[in-house]
C-alpha cells in the first residue's frame, strides 16, 4: 500500500520481469496489463542502459500507446566511482521519450526508491483521471442504464500495476 502526497490510498501491484526475456509470450502480457513501468538500469553497467530502448519500444508496440506511464532509473547510485553511463546521458534518453523523469537510485541505501515509485503512481493516476473523464463525457447520457460498470471501474481505479 502507498499513500500518494493527496492523501489518497493505492495497492501497488508490482511484477519484476528481470530475467524473463526467453519467455516472450509472458513478458507480453505482463507489459499488456501493467499500467506504469520502471525502466530500471545499472549505472556501472552499460549494456543494461542500452537495453532500455528496447523494452520502451516493446512497452510502446505492445499497449498501442506512446504516452505511457514511465520513469526511467538509473539504479547502484552508491556506486558513483564505478559509473559506466553518464547522468547526462541518461537524463536525455528519459526527456527524448516525451519529458519522462529520471531519477537516480540507491536499493542498498535505499535513495529516491520512495520517489520513484510516488513519481510512477502520479502519473498512472493522472493519466487514469484523464482516461475516466473522457469516459464519464462519451457515457453520460447512458450512465442512468449502466451503474454497475461505473462502480466496477471506481474501484480499479485505486489500484496501480507496475512493471
Amino acid at each position: 500500500m502507498l499513500l500518494t502526497p493527496t492523501g489518497r490510498q493505492v495497492v501497488l501491484e508490482i511484477l519484476d520481469t528481470a530475467g524473463t526475456e526467453q519467455f516472450t509470450a509472458m513478458r507480453e502480457l505482463y507489459m499488456k496489463q501493467g499500467q506504469g513501468f520502471l525502466l530500471v538500469f545499472s549505472i556501472t553497467n552499460m549494456n543494461s542502459f542500452y537495453e532500455l530502448a528496447e523494452l520502451r519500444e516493446a512497452i510502446s508496440r505492445i499497449k498501442e500507446d506512446d504516452d505511457i506511464p514511465l520513469v526511467v532509473v538509473g539504479n547502484k547510485s552508491d556506486m558513483e566511482d564505478d559509473r559506466a553511463v553518464p547522468r547526462a546521458r541518461a537524463f536525455q534518453l528519459a526527456q527524448s521519450w516525451g519529458q519522462k523523469p529520471y531519477f537516480e537510485t540507491s536499493a542498498r541505501r535505499r535513495t529516491n526508491v520512495d520517489e520513484v515509485f510516488l513519481n510512477l503512481c502520479r502519473q498512472i493516476l493522472q493519466k487514469d483521471s484523464v482516461r475516466d473523464q473522457m469516459y464519464e463525457h462519451h457515457a453520460a447520457p447512458r450512465r442512468s442504464t449502466r451503474p454497475r460498470n461505473d462502480r466496477r471501474r471506481r474501484r480499479n481505479r485505486d489500484k496501480c500495476v507496475i512493471l
